[in-house]
């Protein structure tokens, strides 16, 4: 899929283990949430099947202080918003490319 295409949620880990592993087994973790990668397209009808969700829309720095109060989500993002998110919850260091 191209990734001008993807749209990304951040989901609390409990959501995600309650209903969403499934789905997406390998989403990453960034502090207490898992990050989701779908089409752009997808997102009408992932709205509509998790209509009880309540959808957030916000800028980068404002899900970053939400996700940081525990807010439920989930927050929805564009790439560059989704890459300042986890770049703020990933430690700083060049140690993660071992071999």
């Amino acid at each position: 899929m191209p990734i001008t295409n993807q749209r990304y949620a951040l989901v609390t880990k409990q959501s995600w283990e309650l209903s969403l592993s499934g789905r997406w087994p390998d989403a990453p973790t960034y502090g207490n949430y898992k990050l989701l990668v779908f089409a752009g397209s997808d997102l009408a009808g992932i709205e509509s099947e998790y209509h009880k969700a309540d959808f957030k829309h916000l800028s980068a720095s404002e899900t970053i202080e939400q996700m940081n109060l525990g807010a439920i989500g989930p927050f929805i993002c564009n790439l560059e918003q989704a890459r300042e998110v986890a770049k703020h919850f990933t430690p700083s260091g060049d140690d993660q490319s071992e071999e």
